[in-house]
């Protein structure tokens, strides 16, 4: 009997050890690193390599947008043809391949990382506010009124959307701060199931496998890759080589590839498959830990393989850095940008054949192209 108590208290004291660690590690990775001085590789904005192989712009500059975080070309209402879809914190403009605005859109509410979704899949475009400690999570209509919204007392962390039941309307999947785990919503804001698991810090919706069928993908407590089927079972959990948190989804190297999972920790930028397999690595200065890693490929030539084009964004500071790689991986155009950069996009503007770089900052988005020099240069 005494055996089987001390047996039981060595467990439980090794469970505490085990959540003393993990919640110092958290508490200083979330709480006290943003309080910590601007590092200084980040305090002066400028080019630092490669000032000659772009050249940067202004597409669009408008207070009603807020912070732009997210940029997508599409059909997004009943008017003939694809457009650009500008989407902020605020409101939401659409606008042509020049940066004249054709419609606009104001939120009824400030949100925080706002997505463009179409929900039921009809071509009429709604807006998803992923949320985070401050704001619920909510679902946005077209003319910018809140349909629902959803939080709880530990608060939101992220949101994603997904058809996750093959029905073609998106479903809504919430990851929790603390202990409020993962929720599965309906379209119209219903909750279908919880599942336990701690600080989901990032959420996504995506085929993990290739058969065609999307499940759920986010980070934890723990730093791992968790993928859930749609009804929440683990279908795997794995611990990758950098601790899993901020993380995007990213295709590569071609946008016709496969999505992988993007992050930037320990001043590289790290692509992973979703068992945890790194695909790619690449080095990327002053990066650090506590920036949220965002890329796509962009073919600047026709003739040239695409390049990797990564944003990572400094909330804490206001402060992103810019990194560009060719396709051997080679670093060659690196900027420290004053201001937070939430979203990227490669979209073809004025060629079929070659991609603009898209970059949304506070109230504008930048935009990049290849110089003629390095044109002639082949590269």
């Amino acid at each position: 009997m005494i055996k089987n108590i001390l047996i039981g208290c060595l467990v439980a004291f090794g469970v505490l050890l085990i959540l003393l660690a993990i919640g110092g590690f958290l508490f200083y990775r979330y709480l006290l690193s943003p309080r910590l001085k601007m590092p200084p590789g980040l305090k002066t904005p400028a080019v630092l390599t490669g000032s000659q192989f772009m050249s940067k712009s202004l597409f669009i500059e408008d207070s009603r947008l807020g912070d732009v975080t997210d940029i997508a070309r599409g059909e997004f209402d009943q008017k003939a043809g694809p457009e650009i879809g500008v989407v902020g914190s605020r409101g939401a403009l659409f606008v042509d391949e020049f940066g004249n605005i054709l419609s606009s859109v104001l939120f009824g509410a400030d949100a925080e990382h706002v997505d463009i979704v179409d929900v039921e899949g009809d071509g009429i475009c709604e807006f998803m506010n992923r949320g985070c400690w401050s704001y619920d999570a909510s679902l946005i209509d077209h003319k910018g009124n809140v349909i629902w919204t959803y939080g709880g007392s530990s608060g939101v962390d992220d949101m994603a959307a997904g058809d996750l039941d093959g029905d073609g309307v998106l479903e809504f999947v919430v990851g929790f701060n603390g202990a409020g785990g993962v929720h599965l919503l309906s379209n119209t804001g219903v909750k279908k199931w919880n599942q336990s698991d701690g600080n989901v810090w990032h959420v996504e919706v995506v085929d993990t496998d290739g058969d065609g069928l999307s499940e759920i993908v986010h980070s934890n407590a723990g730093g791992q890759i968790t993928v859930r089927d749609k009804r929440g079972n683990i279908i795997s959990q794995v611990d990758p080589a950098a601790y899993f948190s901020d993380f995007s989804l990213c295709r590569w190297p071609t946008h016709k590839d496969r999505d992988f999972a993007l992050l930037a920790e320990d001043d590289k930028i790290w692509l992973f498959d979703f068992n945890g397999k790194v695909v790619a690595q690449f080095d990327a200065p002053h990066c650090g830990t506590l920036g949220h890693a965002r890329g796509t490929p962009v073919r600047f030539k026709s003739d040239e393989p695409p390049y990797l084009a990564v944003v990572v964004e400094f909330s804490n500071w206001e402060r992103s850095i810019l990194y560009v790689y060719d396709a051997s991986g080679n670093l060659i155009y690196q900027e420290i940008i004053a201001e937070a950069c939430p979203s990227i996009a490669a979209l073809a503007l004025h060629s079929p054949t070659e991609e603009t770089l898209l970059v949304g900052g506070e109230e504008k988005v930048w935009q990049y192209e290849a110089t003629s020099s390095n044109a002639d240069n082949g590269g």
